[in-house]
This record gives structure tokens, C-alpha cells and sequence, in this order.
């Protein structure tokens, strides 16, 4: 299935920019995820299903030491031709088996495959997994393109705000919202509240528009857990 996987992705990802991400968009919404997380100016990132390293590449702008990891080797390639001069360094990696050889201040999974199933709700194995490469202290930045519309779609799991916080609640402190981007461009790290997470499910029900489900949560100093 891994495989499978990976030649599908190293198919998509021959168009440079695969998932037409936008820079004017995108920044602010990193640099709001950062603020809110409190992640100081070289801070450790892994950025796991780093893709062709857009993401990556937003956290090193803003001061970050990173290190994006993906199954596609055409990803990593890419990524490497874009961003690798910056001080990125970018692995071909299956982060469920990896070992690195320190732990990170962050780690940060934007829409990963590993996600994209129905057994998500119940099912924390591949967070637990993640968790082990976070240190005591560090903050998981889990992210998840979804709507609330009727739209659906063949190949990607829209999850419900109910999928993401049953599959969160065994973190007692797992904070848990809904952004449309847009957001976090006008009001920067104050879109990561209740109100207006509920004002964008409610657009993008009506309109359809998508958006992403956002998980942080921080790691305990002194955890005895993953």
C-alpha cells in the first residue's frame, strides 16, 4: 500500500507546484500558527509529509531550523531544488519507521496520507508515533484540509470537527479549531478561537469553501508517554 502510495505521489509531484500553494496566503497563516504556538526564532521543526517543501520553507523564513521528510522521492527531489540552498535539509523517509537523532521543538503534519482514512476517529497509532520524535515541552501541529459543505470527494476524507476531536481526546489539552486561511491574514493568531472556528464552519457549509482542521497540542515536560 506504501508503495502504492509513494509511485502516486511521485506522479502528481512532477508538477513543481502540485498543490498551487500561495505564498501571500500561506505565510500569514504559518506565522499565526507560530505566534499562537510561542515557537521562538530557531526552534527544531520536522515537517512531516513535507511534499515538494513549500511548508518547510514557510518555517525556515520565519527563522526555524527544519527538517522535511516525505515517502516521494520526486517530492524530496523538488524540494531540494527549490528550497535546499536556504538550509533546509530535506530525507526521503517513512516518518511511521524513522529514527532521527534528536527530538524536535515541533512537529508539524499538514494533510498526510497517513491520515486519510475512516478508522481516523478511533484510531491514534500514527499520533502516537509522531509524538516520539516531539520533546518534552515541544507543541504537534496537526493540520487537515477539510469542508463542512455537502461536497465530497473520491480519493481525500473529509473529516468532521467531531473526527478530529474524538481522535484528540485522549490529550486533555488538545486545542482544537477550524481555519479557512483567509482568517489568520486579517486577524493573525486570534482566527485560533472558538468563535471564529464556528463562523467558518458555518461558511464553509454554506458556501462550500474548504478549509483546514487544526490540532495543537503541546507535549508535558516530564511525559512518561510517547
Amino acid at each position: 500500500m506504501r508503495i502504492e502510495e509513494r509511485q502516486r505521489y511521485d506522479a502528481k509531484y512532477r508538477d513543481q507546484n502540485y498543490f498551487r500553494h500561495r505564498e501571500w496566503l500561506h505565510a500569514p497563516y504559518v506565522s499565526s500558527l507560530i505566534a499562537f504556538c510561542g515557537l521562538k526564532q530557531g526552534s527544531s521543526v520536522l515537517d512531516v509529509g513535507c511534499g515538494q517543501g513549500f511548508f518547510s520553507y514557510l518555517f525556515n523564513k520565519h527563522g526555524m531550523r527544519v527538517l522535511g521528510v516525505d515517502l516521494s522521492e520526486t517530492g524530496i527531489r523538488i524540494a531540494e531544488s527549490l528550497y535546499g540552498q536556504l538550509g533546509i535539509t530535506f530525507t526521503v523517509s517513512d516518518v511511521e519507521a524513522a529514527a532521527f537523532p534528536e527530538k524536535f521543538d515541533c512537529v508539524f503534519v499538514r494533510s498526510c496520507s497517513l491520515y486519510n482514512n475512516g478508522a481516523f476517529p478511533g484510531d491514534g497509532e500514527v499520533t502516537t508515533k509522531l509524538l516520539r520524535h516531539l520533546k518534552d515541552g515541544g507543541v504537534f501541529i496537526f493540520v487537515y484540509n477539510s469542508n463542512f459543505s455537502s461536497k465530497t470527494s473520491s480519493t481525500w476524507r473529509y473529516h468532521s470537527l467531531r473526527d478530529v476531536q474524538q481522535h484528540f481526546s485522549r490529550y486533555p489539552n488538545a486545542k482544537i479549531f477550524f481555519s479557512s486561511k483567509l482568517d489568520t491574514w486579517l486577524v493573525r493568531k486570534y482566527a485560533f478561537s472558538a468563535f471564529v472556528t464556528r463562523l467558518n464552519i458555518f461558511l464553509s457549509a454554506v458556501s462550500g469553501m474548504g478549509g483546514d482542521l487544526i490540532c495543537i497540542l503541546k507535549k508535558p515536560r516530564g511525559s512518561s508517554g510517547p
